[in-house]
């Protein structure tokens, strides 16, 4: 097999169609230089396919075709076809593996319209591909990067390369490389078995440990799930329980509900029946008051009206008094607070001063600091502009852009100010708005209010409304002098039974101990009793009793002064109780707000002594209570535990509260208290001793206060409606009518004009407001606008700033970038001190106007408080001259009665029958309408228990429960709930538990078995591959050896017929790890010495040793065909 002819066509140099013939043999290319000899060598390299074009001299595929020269129309596609000589060998085969004599090999390049490059590969005119022409060509070892084709330059780069390399030239001779990959392949895997090993050495490890750990979780999660499931039957039971104590709770509330009722229509009836028995006491004292008057003669009459009209001035010079004193008071607190808010405002004035100063200094120092930046710009721009076109350009583009910036920035100020003025006229508008609606308002109520009068104008009568207005006189007269006797009488008793509580409370709290405390616990009860405390649940000793009754002295010891401690809802309610009591001066008490005491778990110590014999259990656990008090009642007992005697107490004493079942107390640390028992002051149940006087004291006080309230409100009533039929009389006048009449009509058709003009400028304020609010949207829109586009010239400007900063020198980029930061800086400062400044004189005289408020107000304050004392000195001057002017009187009118003082005492004695008969019957009725109050408040919140009840249902449903049939015996909700806080507890005292442990302990010990196999798996892969790799470097290396023995009698052979006599040999660095060291080149011309080395010979002496390697591999490997490129250059 040989190359027979290469045919080229367009490709590179060769115009047109070119047949090159070969021979057998030598055939030499040869021609002056760029006739196209290397192009040659090129179009064989071409078919072949190299690994880049750059190795056949050509950027890209398109360099490729012949471009046209000087004269030439340039070509559109190329092609080079390789024409070989197939004839069979001895052995009958070929050395292509084609049955044909001649075989074709082409490469065409062609163009498209879109001017890209298609390839395309023929063999014998049939379509084909690169790698089949690999393939076809590597089975004759005729290949584009083999040794067949030797290069310009070929020849000097083997002469010149180091041992290493020279030693890799034979390996690919040798064809070891392949062995390389198979090595690295197989060490790669060795290398992730042993990973592999490796982790699961390590998994194996991490596995028992956790197999281990698992093992003990699988313990704690079986006893777990046995107590999820006793949990789980628990809240069944306590799901149950809740739901039949809301059923109960609702009957109880219906039965209490019709009660109220029931209780509410009998008082409603006793008030009744009670109205007429004062009817009648009404009739009786009135018969005796005539009586009384026809014994005591003519005269009595006038001076018991005397008597009557100066008690009645008197007692309204009194309340006049007391109402100045309390507007006094009010004054004096509203004086204190103007006085420290005019300190304030002066304060603010002053500061503001200040501000505007220092806005002021701002204002002069940012501009000395913005011109300063200006000039420092001008100065590095002026150096700018020198520096070259583009950096001048550059300039002109910031400048520009720093225009537009102020431009738009200006632009930005007048939308904004605008806006503010805009806004500051809708202000004002919307001030004259709302006064023109105050003055409207006001108006039409004066018009409505005179026409209210001008019907009363029409149905009035003088006649007639001077006798009703005096018979209503003389009416409130006689109430007003009944009042007052009852009044005086109401007092009187109320004064003497404060004076018995106040010693009754005395006593009691001297009884209990505790001075204060049981008072207060017992004020608070009865206040919730009433009604006027709300929140409040109870006293401990209220709300538990013990499970067991012998228990009841230790419980009582270990709870001690806790047992009168109020439960209340939040500290809210407590907070309003202490209040209470400090105003009713009602003692002192302690209060467990349930939304803020600590819930703290039983101590260590506490929990082990529970466990030891003799002892009863923690106090807490053996009363009885609402579990909504629980954490009250363990904050109350904290760690107490309960002991059957003395001798166990003693046995565990020390770091923990023992109570004996006598009452005796061991203390936590150490103190022994005991003795005698002692009588409790406060048992189970909530009573205090004594109590029960205090109560019945303090419901009589409340009573006569009661009482006396409500005989004041009668009074004052009477007395003010006195003064309005006096004053009526006063202006009754048979002349006046119609003189008021008129002036009426006057008033009315002002009144009617002041409205219609109210009217009419609040329409004109309506208008006004709706065209500002038109040009405030037109202004929002301009400012939206002005800010967007200040924006967008700010970004413009740093963008142009960058761009010039980047194109500028160092120094003068440092200098520019310092100085803009300087002025930004001056421009936020100038900006900040003239909205200061602007807005200085609208703020000042806003402070101003404030303080000067503040002034005339408290002048007119001290004005009044001045004037009210004159006042009430004269009332008091009054007050004493009538008093005075009254005993005397009495005086008299005791002289009458001295001889008919039985029928007076029976006089007095019905008038506080009635006064106290009157009270009766109002604390009856407020008693019925409580109790209609109540009814309904039971309703609405028999209602919310119902939807609570429904709810609860709901969630059963949902949960899958059942509610219990009725001859089920269920457990309190109390006891219910308390075990399951207990299964809880002991679920909480476990912590988190993996309650998958079970599962991860079966599956962590079958994947360990399995890690097991694995192992031993890898193992023997480990040691497959080791045997692997030292067989392949065994068969590398006799390769090499192989091929170099060869080689290397070639190499002698050449170099010696190649240098006329000469000696070559090669030889390996490292013989015995040939792949460790390189090949090294022996050659000895002929007359030099032996002892010279490849270094020491000349230039073309290594060529020709260079070149016998080569002739020493193609006679090793030998090709179909050899390419010589000018090989003879360096020769």
């Amino acid at each position: 097999m040989y190359l027979k002819a290469l045919e080229v066509c367009n490709f590179k140099s060769f115009k047109g169609e070119v047949t090159v013939p070969l021979d057998r043999g030598f055939t030499a290319i040869t021609g002056p230089n760029g006739s196209g000899k290397s192009n040659c060598g090129d179009a064989i390299q071409f078919v072949l396919g190299p690994r880049s074009n750059k190795v056949i001299r050509a950027q890209n595929s398109k360099d490729l075709i012949f471009n046209g020269g000087k004269n030439n129309k340039p070509a559109r596609s190329c092609s080079v076809t390789l024409v070989f000589a197939n004839p069979k060998l001895s052995n009958g085969r070929r050395r292509l593996p084609l049955d044909s004599e001649e075989v074709r090999l082409s490469r065409t390049v062609r163009l498209t319209k879109a001017n890209n490059v298609v390839t395309q590969y023929l063999l014998d005119g049939a379509e084909s591909s690169q790698k089949s022409f690999h393939r076809l060509l590597g089975a004759a070892n005729a290949r584009p990067d083999g040794y067949n084709i030797v290069l310009q330059g070929d020849v000097t780069k083997l002469a010149k390369m180091t041992s290493k390399e020279r030693r890799k030239v034979l390996d690919g001779v040798a064809g070891v490389t392949s062995y390389d990959d198979e090595i690295r392949k197989a060490d790669k895997q060795r290398d992730q078995v042993e990973g592999y090993i490796e982790r699961i050495a390590m998994l194996e490890e991490e596995q028992k440990g956790r197999l281990k750990e698992l093992r003990k979780e699988k313990d704690l999660a079986i006893k777990v799930r046995d107590l999820v499931a006793e949990l789980t039957e628990s809240r069944v039971i306590s799901y149950q329980a809740k739901y039949a104590s809301q059923k109960s709770e609702i009957a109880y509330q219906v039965n209490e509900q019709s009660r109220y009722i029931a209780e509410s229509n009998d008082l409603k009836d006793e008030v009744k029946q009670g109205s007429k028995v004062l009817l009648g006491l009404e009739d009786k004292i009135g018969e005796l008051q005539k009586e009384i008057e026809a014994l005591m003669g003519g005269d009595s009459n006038g001076l018991q009206q005397q008597i009557q009209q100066l008690q009645v001035t008197i007692a309204t010079n009194g309340d006049l008094i007391r109402d100045a004193e309390e507007k006094d008071s009010e004054d004096k607190l509203e004086l204190q607070d103007l006085l420290t808010s005019l300190q304030e405002a002066n304060n603010s004035l002053s500061e503001f001063a200040d501000s505007l100063t220092s806005a002021r200094g701002d204002l002069e120092s940012a501009k000395i600091a913005f011109k300063e930046a200006e000039q420092e710009e001008a100065a590095v721009s002026k150096l700018l502009e020198s520096s070259g076109e583009s950096t001048a350009q550059l300039l002109r583009n910031l400048s520009k852009a720093t225009e537009n910036v102020e431009i738009c920035r200006k632009a930005m100020a007048d939308a904004q100010s605008e806006v503010d003025r805009t806004a500051a006229q809708a202000e004002v508008i919307e001030e004259q708005l709302v006064a023109a609606q105050d003055a409207a308002e006001e108006a039409r109520m004066a018009f409505e209010e005179l026409e209210l009068k001008g019907e009363e104008f029409g149905s009035a009568d003088p006649e007639k409304d001077r006798v009703k207005l005096a018979k209503e006189l003389h009416a409130s007269q006689n109430a007003e002098s009944r009042l007052t006797e009852e009044s005086q009488l109401v007092e009187n008793r109320l004064r003497e039974t404060e004076r018995k509580l106040i010693s009754a409370r005395n006593e009691m709290e001297t009884r209990i101990g505790a001075k204060g405390l049981a008072g207060g616990s017992a004020a608070i009860i009865a206040a919730r009793d009433r009604g006027e405390l709300r929140g409040i649940i109870g006293t401990i000793a209220e709300l538990c009793a013990p499970k067991d009754s012998s228990h009841d002295d230790a419980l009582a010891a270990a709870i001690g002064g806790g047992m009168t401690s109020v439960v209340v809802e939040n500290d809210e309610v407590a907070a309003n109780a202490i209040k209470w009591l400090s105003e009713k001066r009602a003692g002192r008490a302690t209060f467990l707000p349930l939304n803020r005491l600590a819930n703290t778990r039983a101590a260590g110590k506490a929990v082990m002594v529970a466990r030891k014999p003799g002892v009863i259990g923690f106090a807490y656990e053996l009363l009885d209570y609402d579990p909504r008090i629980d954490i009250a009642v363990r904050f109350a007992l904290r760690n107490t535990l309960i002991v059957d005697s003395m001798s166990t107490a003693r046995a565990n004493m020390g770091g923990v509260r023992l109570v004996t079942l006598r009452g005796d107390v061991t203390e936590t640390g150490g103190a022994m208290i005991g003795g005698s028992k002692r009588k409790m002051s406060v048992s189970f149940g909530g009573r205090v001793q004594g109590a029960n006087e205090v109560e019945s004291l303090t419901a009589e006080v409340e009573r006569l206060r009661l009482m006396s309230d409500t005989v004041n409100g009668a009074l004052a009533d009477a007395r003010k409606v006195q003064l309005q039929v006096r004053a009526k009389i006063n202006d009754l006048s048979d002349g006046e009518h119609a003189t008021k009449q008129q002036e009426w009509r006057a008033e009315l058709k002002q009144a009617r004009t002041n409205h219609n003009k109210s009217l009419g400028t609040v329409a004109d304020c309506e208008r006004k407001l709706s065209t500002l609010e038109s040009q405030a949207s037109q202004t929002l829109t301009a400012l939206d606008n002005g800010q967007k586009n200040f924006e967008q010239s700010e970004l413009d400007r740093a963008t142009a700033q960058t761009a010039l900063e980047d194109a500028s020198p160092a120094h003068l980029k440092e200098r520019l970038h310092k100085a803009e930061v300087k002025r930004l800086e001056a421009q936020g400062l100038r900006n900040r001190a003239q909205d200061a400044l602007g807005s200085g004189s609208d703020h000042r005289e806003l402070l101003n106007n404030r303080v000067v408020e503040f002034g005339e107000r408290i002048t007119t304050i001290e004005v009044l408080i001045v004037s009210r004392s004159d006042k009430i000195d004269q009332m008091q001057a009054a007050i004493a001259t009538d008093s005075i002017e009254l005993t005397a009187k009495e005086l008299e009118r005791s002289e009458f009665l001295e001889e008919n003082q039985g029928l007076e005492n029976e006089r007095v004695q019905l008038v506080e029958e009635r006064a106290s008969l009157r009270a009766d019957l109002t604390q009856k009725s407020n008693d019925a309408t409580s109790r209609t109050q109540m009814a309904e408040e039971i309703g609405r919140s028999l209602s919310l228990k119902q939807d609570t009840l429904d709810e609860l249902l709901s969630e059963m449903s949902d949960a899958g429960i059942e509610p219990a049939t009725s001859d089920i015996t269920l457990p309190s909700v109390g006891d219910a709930e308390k075990k399951v806080r207990g299964i809880e507890r002991r679920l909480e005292g476990y912590g988190p538990v993996n309650m998958l442990a079970i599962e991860q302990y079966d599956h962590c010990q079958e994947r360990l078995d399995g890690m097991k196999d694995d192992f031993k798996t890898l193992q023997a892969r480990r040691k497959h591959l080791l045997d692997v790799t030292e067989q392949l470097e065994s068969q590398r290396k006799e390769r090499l050896l192989g091929v170099l023995e060869k080689v290397n009698e070639n190499f002698k052979v050449a170099y010696e017929a190649l240098s006329d006599g000469g000696r070559g040999e090669l030889f390996l660095e490292n013989p015995k790890e040939p792949f460790k060291g390189g090949l090294e080149l022996w050659a000895q011309p002929r007359g030099k010495s032996a002892k010279v080395t490849r270094h020491q010979l000349s230039g073309g002496e290594q060529s020709m040793a260079a070149l016998a390697l080569i002739f020493a591999i193609q006679d090793y490997d030998p090709s179909p065909f050899y390419y010589f490129d000018e090989v003879d250059q360096n020769l």
